[in-house]
């Protein structure tokens, strides 16, 4: 319950059944999660964050939409997921940097999330 909370709040969806999580817009420019169990922090930051993008009705010109994502400085596989184990469990930095271009932003660039439409799930690792 507390994992899918935090990634709610934080806007970081899981795939159920997965380790993955989808990347949205987030909701704040900056924020780090501690792990006091593993002992590590993991900070996420949206660069050219913009607090019109929260509203309902997103306007015109406005960063909402994400144009890439690093994880710890290395591009991540696809701008729509990235999976746990390779973010929040060994701790560090992602970023994802957002665009008001929304038709630059219409595709994953790379790998489509699990899904019952892309082949169904694999096993958690």
């Amino acid at each position: 319950m507390f994992r899918a909370s935090i990634l709610v709040w934080t806007n970081r969806l899981a795939v159920p059944s997965t380790t993955e999580l989808l990347i949205l817009s987030p909701f704040t420019p900056k924020y780090t999660v501690h792990n006091s169990y593993l002992n590590i922090s993991t900070t996420v930051t949206a660069l050219n964050f913009d607090p019109a993008s929260v509203n309902k009705t997103i306007p015109a010109g406005t960063a909402a939409y994400v144009a890439n994502v690093t994880i710890n400085g290395v591009a991540a596989k696809s701008r729509c997921h990235f999976d746990f184990y390779d973010t929040f469990r060994v701790g560090g930095e992602i970023v994802i940097t957002l665009t008001s271009d929304k038709a630059a932003a219409d595709s994953c660039l790379g790998e489509l999330p699990e899904s019952i439409s892309t082949g169904g799930f694999s096993s958690a690792r």
